[in-house]
């Protein structure tokens, strides 16, 4: 039973290598598949096979081989396996669900925003069911919401209805389709790592105006949760003030710039990351060179993070999201 399982454990590390390493290609060839993953070309040639017989990639037109001969080439089939990308928002004003659908190799085919009173699980399946009438063979669902994710169930969120629930339970009891929930900072880091060269060393600090601080790591190119998924969660920070006070703390740019220097410096000394990004409502305000002095005057070292001010992340957002689909999708 053990070399049973080891088998296929190892042909499952195989596939996923192929699938990867076609992904991001774009189209190849068995040779160069081999090349890519370390695997034998005829271990690719059944892998693909496998792959084309399910539908999960197509072959191309021959073109000739670095060896003179007509060799096929394979990508993946566009169609195969599409996500739905979701990040829930909410703020005093706005509560917003923003969508996204692509397929595999990212081209996206309808996004949009629905506006709701509120957000609580029901509303998500329901606004899910409409997107789903106009777009078939959706093989996973990934959302982004503001709070604590641990084992399933959202400890803490600002969108208070969501608080408390497994709320991936329950789109995959009520849709039958694997969904993935992860915190919007998380994601939104792992997001920019992916579209900045994968970059495996982030730190994401978010300060929006008018509310708790928060904060996504990538260290080594993964996200960093923590054991209780608690990483990240700066509004457990030991201020000198109390939570409670908080939006206050961060209503002003010149009350809040302090604050904001002491966990970037904090950033710093935990994680020493390459690039640190400044995101929200304040980061419009901040200036990265003011950021650059003070790291300079309280550490005393040549080399420090780049420091980077994007208060818009929308883009990054849906990367991440689109990139923990992915990687369900390559397991499959």
């Amino acid at each position: 039973m053990k070399q049973t399982n080891t088998t296929a454990e190892l042909k499952k590390h195989n596939t996923r290598a192929v699938k990867t390493a076609l992904l991001s290609l774009g189209a190849a060839t068995k040779a160069e598949l081999s090349q890519a993953t370390g695997l034998s070309v005829v271990t690719c040639g059944t892998i693909l096979n496998e792959l084309t017989a399910a539908g999960e990639i197509t072959e191309e037109s021959q073109r000739i081989s670095s060896g003179g001969r007509p060799a096929i080439a394979y990508q993946y089939n566009h169609e195969w396996g599409k996500s739905l990308c979701i990040y829930a928002y909410s703020d005093n004003e706005e509560k917003l669900l923003h969508f996204r659908v692509q397929d595999i190799c990212g081209n996206i085919k309808q996004n949009g925003t629905f506006r709701e009173r509120l957000i609580s699980s029901e509303v998500i399946i329901s606004n899910t069911r409409k997107i789903l009438k106009k777009e078939t063979d959706i093989k996973i669902i990934v959302i982004g919401v503001q709070g604590c994710v641990n084992n399933g169930i959202i400890e803490f969120s600002d969108i208070e209805e969501l608080r408390g629930t497994n709320l991936a339970e329950r789109i995959e009891h009520a849709l039958k389709i694997p969904t993935v929930v992860e915190n919007d900072m998380n994601t939104i880091a792992l997001g920019y790592s992916k579209s900045n060269s994968n970059e495996k060393n982030v730190a994401l600090l978010f300060f929006p105006k008018r509310n708790t601080p928060a904060g996504g790591f990538i260290v080594d190119g993964k996200i960093l949760r923590g054991t209780s998924n608690l990483a990240g969660e700066l509004s457990y920070y030991p201020f000198n003030f109390n939570k409670s006070s908080q939006t206050a703390a961060f209503s002003d740019i010149e009350y809040a710039m302090p604050i904001v220097n002491q966990l970037v410096t904090a950033a710093v000394v935990f994680l020493d990351p390459a690039q640190i990004v400044l995101t929200g409502g304040l980061a419009s305000e901040m200036n990265e060179q003011t950021i650059v002095q003070h790291l300079r005057r309280h550490l005393d070292r040549l080399q420090l993070p780049r420091i980077i001010i994007k208060p818009n992340t929308e883009s990054e957002y849906f990367a991440g999201l689109y990139n923990l689909a992915v990687e369900h999708l390559l397991e499959l």
